[in-house]
């Protein structure tokens, strides 16, 4: 028998050899066990390392030490630990047990010192018996993408033969401690394992599974060999569970010396509201504005950005201190001669980081892949986000750079399913978040199926860790809420996290500090009153600013409270329901970032204060929100110092879309209006109105449409670029291509591609320059395209499906833009693909690009 203590002698791990030279461990914590009798061992070509081992000797050591990460998230990580190497003979073979013991936990893996060769690992012996005690687990199912819920189970004939991805949460309910269960020190070895599951296989025991993508094959590693580290963490709390990072002492150090490139970011993302918004350079550089302007640190431009522009924007955001992101499938680069090739160029556009989806495997190959991948990433300074993705098991420690992964089913499961719900995230921030940061993309309000309250989601960006926070909500959304208040106070990092309250799949009440300013995010999946000690606070009196959801779950409604350690909240929360609070000295206005382009300020008009005509009425939110429902229309008087175009922008509520018009009585401008999808929830969108100087008596007519309620008006003096449109009815066809009538009335060409072309002669510009070419289209599939300009220059792009995720249609119409160089004068602009048919094309818009 061997045993090793950790350094405080709360936690031990014995190894017990029986007859027949097999080996076993068990585990204790405070003299109670934790894991019983447990088999150990790996099956390969050169041996059967699980018994007939011939014990050599031992070696001790201790392991004290302490490391940083640039999006860890707590200010200093803590690796103390004793460590016992067994050394043995199996079938004339060397072999290692190494064994870890740490106060929070307990890990081992297995060695084959042989300098050079190959090894054939074909099964795993590695069981986990866990003590009786621990009769309450979290579990899900396994699924290749990591996306499923984890759902509360007992101990029963139904675990038997099933397979559960990791990590695993047990629960001794009347000790109160917590037992996780992980791997690690996977992905970051060069494809020499994959990555595993557990099965359970009877009653309290699991057993490891190797990935279904290994099709029961063995793995092929080679000499010498190393196994993932299996974990075990045991924690008296769910405060200490969420604090634990065993999986990421466990992995090898930095890889990277200089980590001051490496920065954690609160990011704006379009594809939530608008899957192909990444196609749009124009609105994404309202992203970089929105982003600048709240002090956010990132853009992520999915799908669908173009290369003719992605370095511009790149030196449009950094001019700001944005960050910009991009999507890739992982397929672009899987292997080293693709990614070689693309990962340079992409950082030499100045691409900050890359968001790689679709991986989907847990294959000894997919893992090489990884490591592949974030070495050039490493390489060329490059942030990594993994996506379609396997767990994370602590690889940040060794890649700084690793900010992020999903591996979660997040938000955007609300786009075809009921879930996540409450349950659901009142469970992953101690399952799931505890192994590393997850892009869950948090703050979702427009989706008719939403089925937690605002404060709920406004809390989810603090409940939830992750080096890149994803807004999920459109910035268009963001502009016109009030919780994006507290956004603004937030950080990408923090100094410390503590678990105030909290059960899985009941409540998360987590706080996390930044020196001497405190957050909370609380969420519960029961209607509950739930009551929150300040004693984190020092000593002294602090101001709360607390964002709570109003009586319906409908909006948030704000109060500020003075607070010293001994205050004791209390929240009402309602069921699915949430809250956020900031903490401070004192409760100041938030920071303020650089404001130009689409966030040039302006001169805000409360539209309570138009003179409202043809039935418009003041509308109430609440006692203290109010605005004016536009069944008619309404007259606005403003005063310019110059005639010019200028900008009107709208924040209001409209449960479906409708078309505006604005006129001075000499010039009209018309918009369609899109929906904010709830009378409750605010959106911005704008038009361009061209004024007269002086006075300027506006008519705000609703044209058509549902009847919006509006909040408020801006008139931005931002000089809006002029835009020439050009309809399908302008163009020449080709080889058989056509013009329908749409449904709206506008034509449409069709049956473009192979020899039929689209061809817009004689278009006459004012000067030479960069302009953004959009062209609008229809698609019930994604189709390249081919854009040559005065015949010579040339972009090969593509236009992404516009049907969604639902059945192929072609009557949804959206834009792409591509940036191309023209000349003052005559112009000629040729659509074409020779290799292939195109999409429905119904027009094309050409605007200067002033950045």
């Amino acid at each position: 028998m061997w045993q090793i203590n950790s350094p405080g002698e709360r936690l031990s791990v014995e190894i017990i050899q029986k007859e027949g030279g097999s080996l076993y461990y068990s585990i204790r914590k405070d003299g109670n066990p934790v894991m019983e009798e447990s088999s150990l061992g790996i099956i390969t070509s050169l041996a059967e390392f699980d018994k007939g081992f011939i014990f050599e000797r031992m070696e001790s050591t201790s392991i004290h030490e302490s490391y940083t990460l640039p999006a860890g998230k707590k200010s200093e990580y803590h690796n103390d630990a004793n460590e016992m190497a067994l050394y043995f003979l199996c079938e004339g073979y060397p072999f290692i047990l190494r064994l870890r013991a740490y106060e929070e936990g307990a890990a081992f893996r297995y060695e084959i010192p042989l300098d050079e060769g190959s090894v054939q690992i074909k099964k795993e012996t590695t069981a986990f018996c866990f003590a009786e005690a621990f009769d309450m687990l979290w579990l899900q199912d396994w699924i290749k993408t990591y996306e499923g819920p984890y759902l509360l189970h007992e101990w029963d004939k139904g675990l038997m033969g099933q397979g559960y991805g990791m990590p695993a949460l047990l629960h001794d309910k009347r000790s109160d401690r917590w037992l996780m269960v992980n791997e690690a020190n996977v992905l970051n070895t060069n494809g020499s394992y994959c990555s595993c599951h557990l099965k359970g296989t009877g009653d309290h025991t699991m057993t490891i599974a190797f990935a279904p993508e290994e099709k029961g094959q063995p793995i092929a590693s080679s000499l010498p060999f190393q196994s993932p580290w299996r974990m075990i963490a045991v924690e008296d709390s769910l405060d200490a569970l969420v604090n634990n990072t065993l999986n990421y002492n466990l992995n090898p150090s930095s890889v990277i010396e200089d980590v001051t490139w490496i920065k954690p970011s609160r990011a704006l993302w379009a594809w939530w509201e608008y899957e192909n918004g990444a196609q749009l350079y124009s609105e994404s550089k309202k992203y970089v504005d929105f982003a600048a302007a709240m002090g956010f640190e990132a853009v992520t431009l999915d799908c669908g950005w173009d290369a003719s522009w992605v370095k511009k924007i790149c030196d449009y955001a950094h001019k700001k201190n944005v960050q910009i992101h991009i999507w890739t499938g992982m397929q672009r680069i899987d292997t080293y001669e693709k990614a070689k090739e693309l990962i340079p160029l992409w950082a030499s556009w100045g691409v900050d980081g890359l968001k790689v989806d679709f991986f989907e495997n847990d294959s000894r190959h997919t893992m090489w892949q990884y490591h592949m991948i974030a070495d050039l990433m490493i390489k060329h300074k490059l942030m990594i986000n993994f996506h379609g993705s396997t767990k994370p098991m602590g690889e940040g420690r060794t890649w700084p750079n690793f900010l992020t992964a999903e591996g979660i089913m997040g938000l955007e499961h609300y786009k075809w399913s009921d879930m996540p719900n409450a349950e659901h995230n009142c469970t992953v921030p101690f399952t799931r978040n505890v192994a590393g940061p997850m892009d869950y993309t948090p703050l979702g309000l427009s989706n008719r199926n939403r089925n937690t309250t605002p404060g709920h989601q406004l809390a989810l960006p603090l409940v939830f860790y992750s080096g890149i926070t994803h807004y999920a909500m459109s910035l268009f959304y963001l502009e016109a809420w009030n919780g994006t208040r507290f956004l603004r106070r937030t950080y990408p990092v923090y100094d410390g996290v503590k678990v105030l309250s909290g059960f899985p799949g009941n409540h998360a009440a987590i706080m996390r500090n930044k020196g001497q300013e405190w957050f909370v995010g609380v969420i519960t999946a029961p209607k509950q009153t739930i009551e929150l000690t300040m004693d984190f606070l020092p000593e002294g009196s602090f101001e709360a600013e607390i964002y709570e959801d109003d009586d319906k779950g409908e909006m948030i409604k704000i109060r500020t409270m003075t607070v010293t350690k001994n205050t004791v909240i209390t929240l009402n929360l309602l069921n699915a329901g949430g809250a956020a609070l900031y903490i401070a000295k004192t409760i100041e206005e938030p920071r303020k970032g650089i404001c130009s382009g689409y966030m040039t300020e302006g001169i805000e008009f409360m539209a309570s204060e138009a003179k409202a005509i043809k039935g418009s009425e003041i509308v109430h939110w609440n006692q203290d929100l109010k605005g004016l429902q536009l069944l008619g229309g309404a007259e606005l008087v403003l005063k310019v110092p110059e005639t010019k175009a200028y900008t009107l922008r709208l924040f209001y509520t409209a449960e479906q879309a409708w078309k505006l018009s604005v006129t001075n009585g000499i010039s009209t401008a018309q918009a369609h209006m899109p929906a904010s999808k709830s009378n409750k929830v605010f959106i911005s969108h704008e038009l361009t109105v061209r004024l007269s100087k002086g006075e300027n008596k506006l008519r705000i007519k609703r044209v058509s449409g549902f009847v919006p309620a509006i909040h408020k008006f801006c008139l931005i003096d931002n000089s809006p670029a002029v835009t020439i449109t050009l309809g399908a009815e302008a163009a020449v066809l080709t080889n058989g291509a056509e013009l329908i009538t749409c449904a709206t009335g506008e034509y449409e060409a069709v049956g473009l591609g192979y020899e039929a072309e689209m061809i817009f002669e004689d278009i006459y510009l004012p000067e030479t320059g960069d302009y953004i070419l959009n062209i609008g289209y229809c698609g019930g599939d994604s189709r390249d395209i081919c854009i040559e300009a005065n015949g010579d220059t040339l972009v090969k792009t593509y236009l992404h499906s516009t049907s969604g995720w639902f059945f192929p249609v072609w009557d949804n119409y959206e834009g792409k833009e591509v940036v191309i160089k023209l000349q003052k004068g005559k112009n000629r602009i040729r659509l074409y693909h020779p290799k292939g048919t195109m999409s429905h094309i119904r027009n094309i818009s050409l605007t200067p690009d002033d950045q």
